[in-house]
């Protein structure tokens, strides 16, 4: 549930959060309601309004730390786009020394990144990339430096310079790969939403002598939770939603 909601687009993440939090606080009014009807109110408050400042707190450090994980998965992702690209273009440029093989080279390049932004990106998108498909057009460019004739010592430098770009091109890879699957621990989320629910029925028993003074107090700090939820969680896959990472370094580099 947690990995669809994290590749669902936004406005449906926001209806999800928002409505599971407004439920929250309804149900809560509803508790209160029913136990001040029944005359038993003072068991539970009114609290003092000193409750709700750990317990904001606490909120706030769950989500700083869901946060911190979040951005720094799509820090590593867009670098390890940039190096990709970086390298399929040291690559491209580095076997312009071998005027015999760099159209074959730069056709396998412009091939391998079509089939990245067509194919391989919709299937982070989803969260369906495997490791197990290895990049055709990279590997046979791999192929092709391992057995480029070497005349000059220019060219043996930047024959090594390819092997080397190739790798790191292949390495980066494999790294968004692996990040595109990542995804918010469901255990932690459920734990926010928890602690997101007891807040706002603190909330409710520090007002509930003045019931719908609660509700707008409730409704308010329902609205923010739910904020803050949401972008949370439409950030938590970094190839897919409203905030994706883009392949429009990639398209940058595809040799013309």
């Amino acid at each position: 549930m947690v990995e669809w909601l994290a590749h669902a687009p936004l406005p449906v993440v926001a209806a999800i959060v928002f409505l599971a939090l407004y439920l929250a606080a309804a149900l809560v009014l509803a508790v209160l309601h029913v136990v001040r009807r029944r005359g038993r109110a003072d068991a539970l408050g009114p609290l003092s309004p000193g409750l709700l400042a750990p317990m904001g707190l606490i909120f706030g450090l769950l989500v700083g730390f869901l946060v911190a994980d979040v951005w720094a998965d799509r820090g590593d992702a867009s670098a390890a786009v940039s190096q990709e690209a970086s390298a399929l273009r040291d690559v491209d440029l580095l076997t312009a020394t071998f005027p015999a093989e760099h159209p074959r080279v730069r056709e396998l390049l412009r091939e391998q990144i079509d089939h990245y932004v067509a194919d391989e990106w919709r299937a982070m998108s989803d969260g369906d990339a495997t490791l197990t498909v290895a990049p055709a057009g990279l590997v046979e460019v791999q192929r092709l430096a391992l057995s480029l004739p070497v005349q000059t010592e220019g060219q043996r430098v930047a024959l090594d310079r390819i092997v080397t770009s190739t790798d790191r091109a292949l390495e980066a890879r494999r790294a968004r790969l692996v990040l595109s699957s990542s995804a918010i621990d469901p255990l932690r989320l459920v734990a926010l939403y928890l602690v997101a629910v007891v807040t706002l029925a603190a909330m409710g028993c520090v007002q509930i002598d003045r019931l719908p003074r609660a509700a707008v107090a409730m409704g308010l700090l329902a609205t923010a939770m739910a904020l803050a939820m949401t972008l949370l969680c439409a950030q938590a896959a970094p190839f897919a939603g409203y905030f994706a990472i883009e392949p429009d370094l990639l398209l940058e580099v595809r040799p013309a």
